[in-house]
């Protein structure tokens, strides 16, 4: 079934999963892996995995992911990422959604979060909040 999207609480689209019960908690989390989660099924369960096998998968090894927030600064013709702020995911797992938790650390403004897995990139999903920006650049002393 398609994704149908719609407004938000706070005025961005969304796409939920439609009859799916992980859009209530950590939805988040699924959004940033998908595409991870999807080359990880087909590799073990070949082309007849479901949605259910990836989220299953998920769970096995989110507690060791980490997480990069990027501010989107624009440049030019183009953007620059800003790094803001670094975290282990389980400091971040009991939040259900990102947006309100990004804008009361970090402002308004353009965002990106980025997710590694084993010091690989696993994914990415880009953010947008309203009001005043208030982040700080910080350093990156690691590759992850």
């Amino acid at each position: 079934m398609a994704k149908k999207p719609f407004i938000n609480k706070y005025g961005f689209v969304e796409y939920p999963f439609l009859h799916d019960e992980r859009k209530g908690k950590n939805w988040w989390f699924f959004n940033l892996l998908e595409d991870h989660l999807k080359r990880r099924a087909r590799q073990k369960l070949g082309p007849d995995y479901t949605k259910q096998d990836m989220h299953d998968d998920m769970l096995t090894f989110l507690h060791e992911t980490r997480l990069k927030f990027y501010a989107l600064v624009p440049v030019g013709m183009g953007m620059e990422f800003k790094l803001i702020g670094k975290y282990d995911t389980k400091d971040l797992i009991h939040l259900e959604d990102p947006v309100p938790y990004i804008t009361e650390k970090y402002g308004g403004g353009k965002f990106k979060v980025n997710i590694y897995y084993e010091g690989t990139f696993a994914g990415t999903e880009n953010y947008k909040t309203h009001g005043d920006p208030k982040w700080v650049e910080i350093p990156d002393d690691d590759l992850i």
